[in-house]
């Protein structure tokens, strides 16, 4: 059986995609005969909970006071890396910016084990801009040599692949998409709301337009505001909602644009949504937006798919097959046409119904973690094999048992 150790910043519900990312993937792998385990921070800057992962071991560290400056720093961690590294066929670090991806591409090169990186958006031209200055130093001095020196980058959309050779890695490429678990479409089949609705009561039998993440300046929620303030008065009955955490007090900012406007009263706000909260949401919300000035590809946007609701999502979502599969609209980033198409399908009823009937037949064929884990391990297998064809193991490398 082979053995991945997949290295994350965080496992934390708090953190957004990459962790229900890693927690699928690791979980459907078992099934296909990859053994894996998780390392990753927790507390400073990362959150403090895990999402479970009852057949995947979590090895997770508390982060230090150098992670105000590097996010997910540890010694702790460090030393479990230059320990137990060796055990594994190969490495996956996810997201790139971080210490825990850091120190184990570092210490899988000098252990000579095989490392794979995953980017989960983060080399987008936006992503880029945001602290523009800090990561361009971050990439000159020690980004680009992670990247060059990967046995292989994991890519999940054609976009993203495409970034990659337009920044001029020549390391290989795999491409795999995002995928949900075959529990979340399944639990949809009629969740009890009430509990939610008397929470939030201004959802009552309105019609909901719903946002699922975290409340960050790239995921456009911004845009979904103002565009919400343009048709408002042609839908009366329509309420936005935003669901996810607030990040670096970006919230403040939709407030103020919805208070502008007067429709305060029309927007509710509830944090990060977990369980049978977030399926409240999916199921009350008769469409969903994202609006993202950069994403990889959404676990959200995928999670409404199977839901059944129709999606309205920008083209940097760089998920064309929503249009192609007829599941909803994909638009430019701007106000007018992302209003133009909520309005769209809060105007055609029977055509929004049949976009989210499309939506939860493409994801079920294409986007889950059962269907997609057996080509990431068979990339596994193959990129372990080909470093030990390459140069054989240092001296003394265990297996585990």
């Amino acid at each position: 059986m082979v053995a991945i150790l997949h290295v994350t910043a965080s496992m934390s519900p708090e953190w957004g995609g990459p962790p229900l990312i890693v927690a699928g993937l690791t979980g459907a792998l078992q099934r296909q005969g990859v053994r894996s385990e998780i390392v990753t921070a927790t507390g400073r800057r990362v959150g403090t909970g895990l999402l479970p992962t009852p057949d995947v071991a979590v090895h997770p560290f508390r982060a230090e006071l150098p992670a105000r400056i590097w996010t997910g720093y540890s010694r702790k961690l460090t030393r479990f890396l230059d320990n137990e590294i060796p055990r594994f066929d190969l490495v996956h670090v996810h997201e790139i910016w971080h210490y825990p991806g850091y120190m184990a591409s570092r210490v899988a090169r000098r252990r000579d084990v095989p490392c794979v990186v995953s980017f989960h958006g983060e080399l987008d031209a936006p992503r880029l801009r945001y602290k523009r200055f800090r990561k361009w130093v971050y990439r000159k001095s020690i980004l680009d040599r992670i990247l060059q020196s990967a046995d292989a980058l994991h890519a999940v959309t054609r976009a993203e692949q495409a970034r990659v050779a337009e920044l001029g890695y020549d390391t290989p490429v795999f491409l795999s998409p995002n995928g949900i678990g075959l529990d979340t479409p399944d639990a949809l089949a009629s969740p009890d709301t009430s509990d939610f609705l008397t929470r939030h009561p201004r959802l009552r039998g309105k019609r909901v337009i719903l946002f699922l993440g975290r409340i960050h300046p790239v995921k456009g929620v911004d845009v979904l505001a103002r565009s919400f303030a343009g048709l408002a008065s042609s839908f009366p009955d329509a309420v936005l909602l935003v669901a996810g955490p607030d990040e670096d007090g970006a919230r403040r900012g939709i407030e103020r644009i919805l208070r502008s406007a007067g429709l305060s009263d029309r927007a509710v706000f509830t944090g990060m949504l977990t369980g049978g909260d977030k399926l409240s949401a999916l199921t009350l919300a008769e469409l969903f937006v994202l609006p993202s000035r950069s994403e990889g590809m959404s676990v959200a946007v995928l999670e409404a798919l199977a839901a059944g609701l129709p999606v309205v999502i920008s083209e940097q979502c760089n998920f064309p097959e929503v249009a192609e599969a007829g599941a909803g609209f994909v638009v430019p980033g701007d106000e007018a046409p992302l209003a133009e198409a909520i309005g769209a399908l809060l105007s055609e009823g029977g055509r929004a119904r049949s976009m989210g009937r499309k939506g939860r037949r493409l994801v079920m064929e294409r986007y889950t973690w059962p269907s997609l884990a057996g080509s990431m391990a068979d990339f596994y297998r193959t990129t372990a094999g080909s470093r030990r064809r390459r140069s054989p193991p240092l001296h003394g490398r265990g297996r585990p048992p």
